[in-house]
């Protein structure tokens, strides 16, 4: 029998959004949902467990596309051929295909964690088959803007040595705090990390910088650099516009201080804080604006709604 999962604080980008959207929402995200994996799981947890894993079909297609971008990446790190546009593109349609399909038939019940799962199937909205076109062929549209991207072409004459990390969910300790980050790609070029975060939707400056500034803190941190040696963009596909993250040391710990702040926040409704256990659910408020409640997986479940 392997060893058993303890669920452990730790902070991430993701995780102070979702806190900030819905207490309750984080309550079932991050407490509820846990161990509804397993077989011998409550069926609430098991529950929580299958909403938790449902995207909607924006975070689909994004996620999608940073899954075909990293194949990309992979197979040229390898020292392989870039592989060509349209075979990329025809791939990433048949596995949205089929994703599709797997959804629609409500695979994901059996299977949360491997079988893709829609927010608007599991809640049966109503949404145009030429909607989900569109989608498809946004996603498309994002890797072909890839392909043509200047980028590519500084990717593909980058010595292996300068590859840094693709896709990896890496993180580093801060006051003992666990942070957790997930680089898209980052690369050396000369005494420089530069590190880029693929978009998929609308450039967003405001929603970008505490995560750009995050990767900056990763870097300076694993690669013992300094700050003004790390660039972090993101990268919008849809028309290629660039939001780049800098950040001094002052910057930096301005942000050490952020992390610290939001972690006691989440932590404060918690019976026991240092072994990450949660009070009753009904400690956690539920959202005052109702249009985060439309979108939210959880919305089943929660005693607000019911």
């Amino acid at each position: 029998m392997g060893k058993e999962l303890k669920n452990e604080f730790s902070w991430s980008k993701s995780r102070h959004d979702t806190f900030h959207e819905c207490h309750r929402k984080y309550f079932f995200q991050y407490y509820g949902s846990w161990g509804g994996w397993n077989r011998d799981a409550s069926p609430r947890a098991r529950e929580l467990y299958v909403l938790k894993n449902l995207d909607s079909r924006f975070t689909w297609a994004g996620r999608r596309v940073h899954s075909c971008i990293e194949s990309i990446l992979k197979q040229l790190k390898t020292g392989g051929e870039l592989p060509a546009e349209a075979v990329t593109v025809e791939g990433l349609l048949q596995q949205m295909r089929e994703d599709f399909k797997q959804s629609r038939a409500g695979a994901y019940r059996q299977n949360p964690k491997k079988a893709c799962g829609f927010f608007e199937h599991e809640y049966e909205a109503e949404v145009p088959n030429d909607e989900w076109k569109r989608i498809a062929e946004k996603s498309a549209a994002c890797v072909r803007a890839f392909y043509a991207s200047p980028l590519l072409e500084k990717i593909r004459k980058l010595p292996e040595e300068d590859w840094l990390e693709i896709e990896e969910f890496s993180g580093f300790v801060l006051d003992g705090l666990r942070v957790f980050v997930q680089l898209d790609f980052a690369f050396k070029e000369n005494d420089h990390i530069c590190i880029y975060d693929w978009k998929t939707g609308k450039p967003d400056a405001q929603q970008n910088e505490i995560q750009l500034a995050c990767y900056v803190l990763y870097a300076v941190d694993k690669w013992k650099i300094s700050p003004e040696l790390v660039s972090a963009t993101a990268l919008y596909l849809p028309d290629g516009t660039e939001i780049q993250g800098r950040i001094d040391a002052e910057r930096l710990e301005t942000m050490k201080e952020f992390i610290r702040e939001s972690a006691e926040e989440m932590l404060f409704p918690l019976a026991d804080p240092q072994n990450n256990v949660p009070d009753e659910e009904d400690v956690f408020e539920f959202a005052d604006d109702p249009r985060a409640c439309k979108r939210c997986n959880f919305l089943k479940v929660c005693p607000k709604w019911q």
